[in-house]
């Protein structure tokens, strides 16, 4: 089949994923369509390009979110414009039933691994006196429950340091809590 002949079942697929899951970054959008297997990873960018070229997804950072991706660039979000709510409210019947309940389930068994790679960001900043600041921080919904500003004096101190605090946050936030609540002998 060519691409022209599934292209509506494709921007449907994507419709709905985004309707499901709102807020998701394109990997995560990417993962999700590429798993249906209905389509290849070109069929699904050119669907997703021409669907934020007709106004029904929108794409950008959400307002006040200081999630950065792993090269230190705000994450981009896409969600659905009034337009695709009303297309995809239309037309939603049009996706098959099999494909509907995988994308739910799908998004259900993977939504934990979403949800912590948006609630555990990192930056790094150039300070004034030529060191880089790291800022690691932990949220819980919209609250930050974990924040640690640490200095380096290389960038490649801090990278790495980035780069640990991604792949390992909850180690690091618990031996913090733990080194700090532990018992000290009495002299």
């Amino acid at each position: 089949m060519m691409y022209g002949e599934n292209i509506t079942i494709h921007k449907l697929t994507l419709l709905y994923i985004i309707e499901q899951a709102p807020g998701l970054r394109r990997s995560y959008l990417q993962d999700t369509a590429l798993a249906t297997l209905s389509m290849n990873y070109f069929d699904m960018a050119r669907a997703l390009d021409e669907l934020i070229d007709m106004g029904l997804v929108y794409v950008g950072a959400r307002k006040g979110e200081e999630a950065i991706d792993a090269h230190n660039r705000i994450i981009k979000r896409y969600d659905l414009t009034e337009k695709g709510m009303a297309v995809i409210e239309a037309l939603n019947h049009q996706i098959p039933p099999a494909t509907r309940r995988f994308i739910s389930q799908y998004l259900d068994e993977h939504s934990f691994r979403h949800r912590m790679a948006d609630t555990v960001t990192v930056k790094i900043e150039l300070t004034s006196d030529g060191q880089y600041e790291l800022t690691c921080r932990q949220k819980e919904g919209n609250d930050t429950s974990f924040l640690l500003k640490i200095r380096f004096p290389t960038e490649e101190m801090a990278q790495k340091a980035s780069q640990i605090w991604r792949e390992r946050s909850d180690d690091v936030v618990n031996m913090l809590i733990h080194s700090l609540l532990i018992d000290t002998p009495e002299e």
